[in-house]
């Protein structure tokens, strides 16, 4: 989980336990609610006014160079299948379509046979509309919308009022695949709902593309793929990116899936930068760069209608076969409305794990009760499992805990909700890549400044092809840069780096899931609590580091630069441990609930000693209380041979060095600044001095934050 982790004060415990009542105690939730797109007024953000981080290059804004266009509209097609009704145009067959000048609050409407392929190619046009989607394609095989080269092209929806219960909620909608084409520029704005949108899938080639939208920018409901061109993607108040089924067509194709597989792509969002029903999968087949700056990266904050509250259900008596239902409601029973409770995260008190399920208190009801109901079955107030009795909303407090079921009769009461991580994210999910299966990167440059999670991978979700999110995240080549206000990258299931460049610049957690496997490539890691951390799961938690260049850096505190809630096991690679001065059992350099082992490659763990590798390891070299200042480090063989060289710009007090390539009997130097700083022999398996130093510790839970993390 993240950082969000309950604690429910042990009267709550005892009462559960005993099958009582609980009172007004303390909990801690993981994360809060992703915010669903409402109709926003908010100004389009500019993306060139977002400072663009270090060493990375954002695209120039298309709209700088704006053209405008007062030639009379026209449609012209060699098949003739167009007709006209004021200033909405039909197109009823297969064919191709170029359109050119201003068609000033009107609409093109495609409504051809299930077989057409219809292109509409852009020609220096500009299509507003404010009672209907612009582009709006009801039915075809295959909708291609074409940018022509060397034309600039408009798209604005203009429509107002609340988007419930409107189907065709973008500006270019299509109930088909779409394929967005052509080397022009094309520019769509709204401030209504989502900027492009297929019920199928969606894809982009080489275009130049500008997105302005309070809803997504891009939405495939299969799928998005991202071929080439030069996109600026702005979501003003939700998701930049989105897909949202998760089936398998008639062809075998998974549906769910982000794919970019090059040009360039600038995201800003006040939600999350990309977020996927399935994967995003980032590879590489021509030259491929990802910026995403979400929440305040993006200069844009989301907001949500209604006070956010958990219903927190015991592990005890949660059921995968029921939907979890709210029912606010005033005098008149009979006239409330049902919130649907939905799985966001798991609650911790202590070691013990409940169910946190997310919903939103409407305004104007002063009463609640909550319904257990079949899966998938629409709440109506009489065929329910279980219900609690009605009683008043508790304002004071964001959470109603579960106590016990019995007899279709559910009791609790309601409790206080308190964050036990890194204040600074956003209350809703603003994660850069999130993913409910799983996250691939394997080439590419992908830069990510978001204001929670860079990275977050769900595990668990039940998906619409019978499986669960496998909740992974594996990087396999290219760079990937992370500032996040909260986990640089959190997969609930494993997180694995196979190679290419990984460099957290600032988190709160730098690498979190239940495995963390290094096992090639080169990753820096800053965090503000642990920097790689292995916590509770599906399976025991563990850290394995088999390959590769590591170098994790934590400031002095309630910190550990590598902790795992199970064991840590390293067989090779090259790691570089930079952790707080705290000495002892719950803090410093290196901490695991289990055994730490070393089997091969080279550690050097600077900071406070929690562990150190024991029997079955390499040898190692200890040394308690010593400070390490600021200069350059070498560690050298009697031959003066360089086993391993380090740069500090701070000091640290204490260090363990373990290494395949200390020899039983050998002789060793650590030089700083080229004298001699420590020498040994290392008569046995451990030399030096240990000193009192502490085993173990509790990260993953507390301030250490441990288990799912899901949103």
């Amino acid at each position: 989980m993240k950082r969000l982790f309950a604690c429910i004060i042990l009267f709550a415990l005892l009462c559960i336990a005993c099958g009582g009542t609980a009172q007004t105690n303390a909990v801690a939730s993981s994360e809060a609610t992703e915010i669903t797109p409402v109709n926003s007024t908010a100004a389009p953000m500019a993306a060139q006014e977002t400072a663009a981080p270090v060493g990375s290059e954002t695209l120039t804004d298309p709209t700088d160079d704006a053209k405008t266009t007062t030639d009379d509209f026209t449609i012209t097609s060699d098949t003739g299948a167009v007709s006209q009704n004021g200033s909405v145009y039909m197109i009823t067959a297969a064919g191709e379509y170029t359109l050119s000048g201003a068609l000033g609050n009107g609409q093109i409407v495609v409504d051809a046979g299930d077989e057409d392929e219809v292109k509409l190619i852009l020609n220096n046009a500009s299509i507003s509309c404010d009672f209907g989607a612009p582009i709006l394609v009801k039915n075809a095989a295959e909708a291609t919308v074409k940018a022509e080269k060397n034309t600039y092209n408009t798209v604005a929806d203009l429509r107002t009022g609340s988007v419930d219960g409107i189907e065709e909620d973008a500006a270019i909608y299509t109930t088909c695949d779409l394929k967005l084409t052509g080397s022009g520029t094309l520019i769509v704005e709204t401030s209504f709902d989502n900027g492009v949108k297929s019920k199928d899938d969606l894809s982009v080639k080489n275009m130049t593309l500008k997105v302005t939208a309070a809803g997504n920018a891009l939405k495939g409901n299969d799928s998005v793929s991202i071929k080439s061109g030069s996109l600026i993607l702005i979501s003003t108040a939700s998701d930049g990116v989105k897909t949202e089924n998760t089936d398998v067509s008639s062809k075998g194709k998974q549906r769910g899936t982000v794919s970019i597989t090059g040009g360039q792509v600038d995201i800003y969002a006040a939600c999350d930068g990309i977020s996927a029903a399935y994967n995003v999968e980032i590879s590489e087949e021509e030259t491929c760069v990802v910026n995403i700056y979400t929440a305040s990266h993006a200069n844009a904050e989301a907001t949500a209608a209604g006070a956010e509250a958990y219903l927190i259900v015991p592990t005890a008596l949660y059921s995968d076969a029921c939907d979890y239902y709210a029912y606010f409601y005033n005098d008149d029973e009979a006239a409330g409305t049902f919130v649907q409770c939905v799985y966001e995260t798991m609650v911790y008190s202590g070691r013990t794990g409940y169910y946190g399920l997310a919903f939103r208190i409407p305004d104007g009801y002063r009463n609640i009760l909550f319904h257990m109901v079949e899966s998938g079955a629409a709440p109506d107030g009489e065929n329910f499992k279980a219900s609690t009795t009605g009683e008043t909303v508790n304002t004071a407090m964001n959470g109603y805990l579960l106590t016990s079921i019995s007899g279709g009769t559910m009791s609790g009461d309601w409790v206080g909700i308190t964050s036990g991580g890194n204040s600074s994210k956003t209350t809703y999910s603003s994660k850069g890549i999130k993913a409910e299966n799983e996250i691939i990167v394997s080439a590419g440059t992908v830069t990510v400044f978001a204001g929670d999670d860079g990275l977050h991978a769900n595990a668990g979700t039940a998906l619409e092809n019978g499986a669960e999110g496998l909740g992974n995240i594996t990087v396999n080549g290219g760079s990937v840069t992370v500032t996040s206000a909260d986990d640089g990258m959190h997969a609930d299931n494993a997180l694995t780096v196979n190679g290419g460049t990984v460099d957290i610049v600032e988190s709160h957690e730098g690498l979190e899931a239940n495995t963390v496997t290094l096992n090639g490539g080169t990753i820096c890691v800053d965090a503000d609590d642990d920097g790689l951390n292995a916590c509770k799961g599906a399976a025991t938690p563990m850290v394995y580091i088999n390959g590769g260049y590591a170098e994790i850096r934590t400031p002095s505190g309630d910190t550990d630069a590598i902790d795992s809630n199970g064991s840590i096991q390293m067989t090779g690679g090259t790691v570089l441990v930079l952790g707080g001065a705290q000495m002892g059992g719950m803090a410093g350099s290196v901490d695991a609930d289990g055994t730490v082992t070393v089997t091969g490659g080279t550690i050097v763990a600077l900071g406070g000693i929690c562990q150190f590798p024991q029997s079955g390891s390499v040898n190692t070299y200890v040394s308690n209380g010593t400070s390490f200042s600021a200069g350059d480090y070498r560690i050298t063989n009697a031959n003066g041979d360089t086993i391993f060289s380090f740069n500090l710009n701070e000091s640290f007090s204490s260090c363990w060095i373990a290494s395949d390539a200390f020899a039983l009997n050998g002789s060793y130097t650590v030089e700083k600044d080229g004298a001699a700083f420590l020498s040994w022999t290392q008569s046995s398996q451990t030399e030096g001095d240990a000193g009192n130093y502490g085993f173990g510790g509790f990260g993953g839970f507390g301030g250490h934050g441990g288990g799912h993390g899901r949103r």
